[in-house]
């Protein structure tokens, strides 16, 4: 960050030329008590991932790639636009109960994951952030999640405590961009291979890439989302990876993440700019 175009003020301390556009990243890894403090949070977003097998062709760290690339963009794009956006590290292991027939796929509980969220959420409000953002990029996390965004309803009365907002890595992907993918598939298919393929190439197996199977239930009613039920993956995905895999391209894999990040960043340039009363994020009055 050393080559950002800097003033001095009338103290003769470094501070960032607003005038000409500078601003810090966001990316709290990589800034400095003074980097923060000029930022001035009005936004975190928090990252969860996952460290777990993706099948032959892809690496256990995919979910954590693929979210960490998400937030970073979202984050550091929301803030060129004047923004006040800070991203905290992904968490880079998350709930795969369900991959307990695979070696060493990383996993915390249920329970655990929820004191975790619950915790950073709390930590943030004594630090003043009334607006947080959590990005899921692993399957097994939402109900933990949600459940833990629930339970920090329950402890303040209402109008009260952070305003917490979830979403994915793959919901944030504008529908026109998700639809140019041939084989869609929710697992170490076309779009993960293709994400990787444009984010760590070097880690891929594209000589791997095929279609692996992916199970039917024998019972109708359990093909959709009518029913809920914790697959049990070595039973559903045998190979780990589920999909067609020899269409992924490092371009659909450039157009998935970046459709991401920019609806992202959209959403949380308003997130920062929303004034935050009793009745947020809804009004007495109607939407301009």
């Amino acid at each position: 960050m050393s080559d950002r175009n800097q003033t001095e003020d009338a103290d003769g301390d470094a501070k960032l030329d607003e005038t000409r556009g500078d601003h810090p990243s966001g990316i709290i890894e990589e800034m400095t008590v003074e980097d923060v403090e000029r930022l001035e949070p009005e936004v975190v977003v928090v990252g969860f991932g996952s460290t777990e097998p993706h099948g032959p062709h892809l690496p256990y760290g995919t979910d954590v790639f693929q979210t960490k690339a998400v937030c970073r963009r979202a984050v550091e794009r929301a803030n060129e636009k004047g923004a006040r956006v800070l991203k905290y590290p992904t968490l880079p292991i998350g709930n795969n109960v369900n991959f307990k027939a695979f070696p060493f796929a990383c996993r915390i509980g249920v329970r655990t994951l929820m004191d975790i969220a619950l915790d950073m959420i709390e930590a943030l409000e004594a630090e003043g952030i009334r607006k947080i953002l959590f990005v899921n990029g692993h399957g097994g996390n939402p109900a933990a999640l949600r459940a833990a965004l629930r339970e920090h309803a329950d402890r303040h009365p209402p109008g009260e405590g952070a305003f917490v907002c979830l979403t994915s890595t793959t919901d944030a992907i504008p529908d026109e961009i998700e639809d140019e993918l041939e084989h869609p598939s929710v697992h170490g298919g076309e779009s993960e291979s293709s994400r990787m393929l444009h984010l760590r190439e070097d880690l891929v197996r594209e000589d791997e890439f095929d279609e692996f199977e992916i199970r039917e239930p024998t019972i109708e009613g359990l093909e959709g989302d009518q029913v809920y039920f914790v697959p049990r993956w070595d039973a559903y995905h045998p190979e780990v990876g589920g999909g067609e895999t020899r269409e992924s391209s490092a371009a659909k894999g450039e157009a998935l993440v970046d459709g991401a990040a920019d609806w992202l960043a959209e959403f949380l340039v308003e997130l920062d700019a929303a004034d935050v009363d009793e009745l947020f994020p809804y009004s007495s009055g109607a939407r301009e």
